[in-house]
């Protein structure tokens, strides 16, 4: 992430706290909250599920701050934190599931732009939902990685040291995933000219 040179960086920040400044955590949690809470709707599909994994990851991150190793990125050891929370809590909601009998969830999202057309904000948020229904087609590896580099805007080398895996491995993963949504789109009826539209929503 490239910020502005007034703004601190993820570092100087982890150091603010670390010294017993707490409040610099909110500007950690400020920094990372939407993309996070991107890379777990993407996930999740649930707005409440995701945003209870997002809390958790910044709450397991403060309570973890010491064990932090700071030669490696900052933000893949945050992703990390999120992603086992997400497994968590989709591991929770499938057991659920096996015992529950209803209809399927309503899947809600909100809008960047807090005006923005009714119209335009369902169209995004269909976008979104097809996305992430296609990417349970995908081999779990494949669709996390897919998720992390456009959901959760991450390099590939952060993929791969988040994933545990080499670099060659990583994009490998995405390549694949890519190739796997872009025939499963064009089966659909959305075009499969629109991928990378549908992704970077």
């Amino acid at each position: 992430m490239t910020l502005p040179p007034e703004q601190p960086t993820d570092g100087e920040l982890l150091t603010a706290v670390l010294a017993g400044q707490r409040e610099k955590f909110a500007e950690i949690v400020q920094r990372y909250q939407s993309p996070l809470l991107r890379l777990a709707m993407s996930r999740l599909g649930r707005q409440q599920e995701a945003e209870d994994a997002v809390q958790q990851t910044f709450l397991n991150a403060f309570r973890w701050l010491d064990t932090y190793d700071s030669r490696y990125s900052f933000r893949t050891w945050l992703w990390t934190i999120l992603i086992n929370n997400c497994n968590r809590l989709h591991q929770r909601s499938a057991r659920r599931a096996e015992t529950e009998v209803g209809d399927s969830p309503v899947i809600q999202f909100q809008a960047d732009d807090a005006a923005a057309e009714p119209l335009a904000a369902m169209i995004t948020a269909e976008r979104h939902e097809h996305v992430r229904r296609l990417l349970t087609e995908l081999t779990p590896s494949q669709a996390e990685a897919v998720r992390l580099r456009f959901f959760g805007q991450m390099k590939f080398q952060e993929i791969a040291d988040s994933l545990g895996c080499t670099l060659p491995a990583a994009k490998a993963r995405v390549r694949k995933g890519m190739i796997r949504l872009t025939e499963l789109l064009s089966a659909s009826t959305l075009s499969a000219g629109r991928v990378g539209d549908l992704i970077d929503d």
